[in-house]
């Protein structure tokens, strides 16, 4: 048995996962797939940063447990939509940082996100990415990575992410004024994902961050125009 034919036989569309799907996609033929595919997904395959040469081909013939990052899953749901059943598809993609909004999760139930508060120890407030990629089909954007349905390219961001100038990529920003918060580069790993963030609010960074990313902080100009530092 292959992937494409218990996805294609909608085994998995009323799991848990895929009845979640079917409800954010609404009704009709794309949806009823949407909600099969993200159900055997969840149930099957797991979710890698990195496609470490997986194709989508691949892993639609074959069975089974794999890891299957965002774009690869991507191309998978494209071959089931375009070839399988004739509904016109194009790429949608995202290629700069940004946060995710509160409550979006991937596929993978182990992964939650790359992204936690300070002294916490656990990352799932959203997931941070730069490259994220889904499907755009009949007015709709697709993504099966994180089980959602949205009506624009934007409609998975929370907030765009900015570097910190002068310190070495280890810290960004999101928000303005007194919603801005504070993106700590983590030297950790969470399932997944290849960064892990902290969020630190302004009054937590002369603490917790080392005197050269503090002094990067005070020169940041959004800091300096809402006196936060």
């Amino acid at each position: 048995m292959s992937a494409r034919k218990d996805i294609l036989d909608g085994k998995f569309r009323n799991s848990p996962a895929g009845s979640e799907a079917l409800r954010k996609a609404g009704g009709g033929t794309l949806a009823e797939h949407f909600a099969s595919f993200v159900g055997y997904a969840n149930a099957t395959w797991h979710y890698a940063a990195q496609p470490g040469g997986l194709t989508a081909t691949s892993l639609l013939d074959g069975d089974g447990q794999q890891n299957v990052a965002c774009g690869t899953l991507r191309e998978a749901f494209k071959i089931i939509l375009r070839d399988d059943l004739g509904i016109g598809v194009a790429n949608a993609d995202i290629n700069e940082y940004f946060l995710t909004k509160p409550g979006l999760q991937c596929f993978d139930p182990r992964v939650k996100g790359n992204v936690g508060n300070f002294g916490r120890g656990t990352f799932d407030v959203a997931c941070h990415f730069s490259t994220h990629y889904f499907v755009q089909a009949e007015g709709k954007y697709l993504d099966p990575c994180l089980m959602s349905v949205y009506s624009s390219v934007n409609g998975p961001i929370a907030h765009r992410t900015r570097p910190i100038q002068g310190s070495a990529g280890s810290l960004r920003k999101a928000g303005t004024g007194l919603a801005l918060v504070i993106l700590r580069l983590q030297q950790r790993q969470v399932p997944g994902f290849g960064s892990v963030w902290e969020i630190l609010l302004p009054a937590e960074c002369k603490k917790a961050v080392a005197a050269k990313d503090l002094q990067a902080l005070k020169n940041d100009p959004d800091i300096k125009a809402g006196k936060l530092l």
